[in-house]
């Protein structure tokens, strides 16, 4: 029997951008600034092809 797990989290993957604001602190900068909490993502690729090499020695 194959088991099922939900999140309903994982629905946030499948949007592309949000207008809800989050609150980020980043390094050591003592203010917070707002983000999207979904923002742009990086391209992905749909079937990678993957070459050998071998490296110089």
């Amino acid at each position: 029997m194959v088991q099922y797990y939900y999140n309903p989290e994982v629905r946030l993957l499948l949007l592309s951008d949000s207008d809800e604001k989050e609150k980020l602190l980043y390094d050591e900068n003592p203010s917070k600034f707002e983000v999207p909490k979904i923002g742009p993502r990086p391209p992905y690729y749909y079937n990678p092809r993957y070459e050998p090499y071998y490296p110089v020695i």
